[in-house]
């Protein structure tokens, strides 16, 4: 059975946090968030996901602005916890925990990305919500981004029962977009900006522990795509 999904148009009018158009934050190659969030990105592309996760962790703990960082670090965190290894779990509830935060935020991206995730976890309940947020989402629309296809959509959607969707759209409804307060870089994050400066990407050693949370999971809490 199929059901609409409403249309919370004053409840994410707040979702335009970070940038306000289809194109990646300027980076000016400068010390703090921007540097770390570059060298995220150069890191990723490299496929060097151990150290982009690192990056991308360090730039979101500079808070609001960096929802994109945020997505990344959790995009990055699931992708290493697919991998495997002693630290799987722990990447899995950082993933989590970073596209929930930016996701909370009204970060689409976000919300795209763990209504995939929940969907592929079997959770229905978190994967409708999510599904709503995003089809939602007035940032997203007035953009025209398409980051679920249809038939992903749909399959969702119809994965509930007509009691579940209308208590998962009554929740929905009572959404409000939570903005990422300004964040207190860690000395290791500081560290890890200032001491690259002299020396290439390449050069750099693999991190043999995963980067700490910003703050401590005690929220609710993938496949990378375009975050904008």
């Amino acid at each position: 059975m199929r059901y609409s999904l409403p249309v919370l148009a004053l409840a994410l009018g707040l979702a335009a946090c970070g940038s306000t158009n289809d194109r990646a934050p300027t980076f000016r190659g400068g010390a703090g968030g921007d540097a770390a969030y570059g060298r995220g990105l150069r890191a990723l592309e490299a496929g060097r996901i151990d150290q982009a996760n690192e990056y991308f962790a360090c730039a979101a703990q500079f808070g609001g602005g960096y929802e994109v960082a945020w997505y990344y670090a959790g995009t990055t965190a699931l992708e290493l916890a697919e991998a495997g290894g002693e630290d799987a779990e722990g990447y899995r509830e950082d993933g989590e925990y970073y596209l929930t935060t930016s996701g909370l935020a009204g970060w689409g991206a976000s919300q795209a990305a763990l209504a995939e995730y929940y969907h592929a976890q079997g959770n229905a309940d978190e994967a409708v919500y999510w599904t709503m947020l995003y089809t939602n989402n007035v940032r997203e629309m007035s953009l025209g981004l398409t980051r679920m296809d249809t038939e992903t959509i749909t399959e969702i959607r119809d994965s509930v029962s007509a009691e579940q969707f209308a208590e998962t759209q009554l929740r929905a409804q009572q959404f409000v977009p939570q903005r990422i307060p300004p964040g207190r870089p860690s000395e290791e994050c500081n560290a890890a900006i200032q001491g690259d400066r002299a020396r290439d990407e390449s050069d750099r050693p693999q991190r043999a522990v995963r980067p700490q949370r910003t703050s401590p999971p005690n929220q609710r809490r993938g496949q990378p795509g375009s975050p904008y």
